[in-house]
């Protein structure tokens, strides 16, 4: 068995693949820093020296900290002012990002200890919102029709929180400078398991679970799920249009504005007609209080 066939189906970087790593043991890399072992799909943090397992909660990912591009270029397709310049970031912390979006079922067991608000509104939909008064078929649907302030009180019943604009953006696209959460490749479409009515998918939110939705599973850059399409994701910040131009010549650990109208929300939904919105770069807003949105959901982080 060759070591390049080796690289390519364990997705270890052997002694030669690279040029980068060295090997101690089969599947133990050493490391100066996480970005060393960011191409392993279970050992991904540098620990003394070597890449260990981080041991992040059950149903989460890991993105280790480092340095990543934020943003896109000018001369990029649909590169819109507001995603400009194509920038870099360094996050000077680790975290654990939920592989999938908010279900239901994480939304009712926080209304039943009484940490996020119940009432009719979360169904702000007949046709597609996803929440129902009881327990049914729709538990592991992603939770739609948030408001920002249930988002994020639904993440800090599980411990976390929502993530800031960069946290979402490196998960999404890690370091190689990707345009989808997939690659450089235009949209898989509905069966290649992309969610968008651009694409011909019905118009409705998908769970997470490849055995009960249209198409397979699409990976993001940290292995996380429905990065693109199937429910818009609530960030922490506060929409400002020059957030990216404000951090031209790199920014550390940004978080925009402290007060705003509207509230970042990335990734796309069902009802994004046009591939553009899927990107990794492509920044949308949203009123956090005031309008619900039967594709707006959520995704968790928990910072290390």
């Amino acid at each position: 068995m060759s070591r390049t066939f080796l690289c390519a189906v364990l997705g270890l970087l052997l002694a030669g693949c690279d040029g980068v790593h060295s090997v101690s043991q089969m599947g133990t890399l050493s490391c100066r820093t996480d970005d060393d072992c960011e191409t392993q799909v279970t050992l991904r943090a540098c620990v003394d020296g070597m890449c260990a397992d981080p041991g992040c909660p059950a149903g989460t990912v890991y993105v280790g900290s480092g340095a990543f591009s934020q943003g896109c270029d000018a001369a990029d397709a649909d590169c819109v002012a507001s995603a400009q310049p194509l920038h870099p970031t360094l996050m000077d912390h680790a975290m654990c990002v939920s592989m999938t979006e908010l279900s239901v079922a994480q939304y009712r067991a926080c209304t039943k200890a009484g940490r996020c608000p119940q009432s009719s509104a979360l169904r702000c939909t007949p046709d597609v919102a996803s929440w129902t008064d009881a327990p049914g078929a729709n538990e592991s649907l992603p939770m739609t029709c948030l408001l920002w302030s249930e988002a994020e009180a639904a993440c800090r019943f599980q411990g976390g929180r929502l993530p800031t604009e960069a946290e979402w953006e490196k998960a999404a696209r890690g370091r190689d400078k990707r345009t989808y959460p997939w690659g450089k490749l235009q949209p898989l479409g509905c069966q290649g398991g992309v969610n968008y009515a651009g694409a011909g998918c019905l118009i409705r939110p998908w769970p997470a679970s490849a055995a009960s939705r249209q198409g397979a599973q699409v990976f993001s850059a940290s292995r996380a799920v429905d990065m693109a399409g199937n429910v818009w994701e609530w960030v922490t910040d506060y929409y400002s249009e020059t957030a990216y131009k404000d951090c031209a010549s790199g920014c550390t650990d940004p978080l925009g504005p402290v007060t705003g109208i509207t509230r970042v929300r990335r990734g796309g939904g069902f009802q994004s007609s046009q591939a553009k919105e899927l990107a990794t770069w492509w920044r949308d807003f949203h009123t956090p209080e005031t309008a619900r949105s039967d594709s707006q959901g959520a995704r968790c982080v928990f910072p290390r």
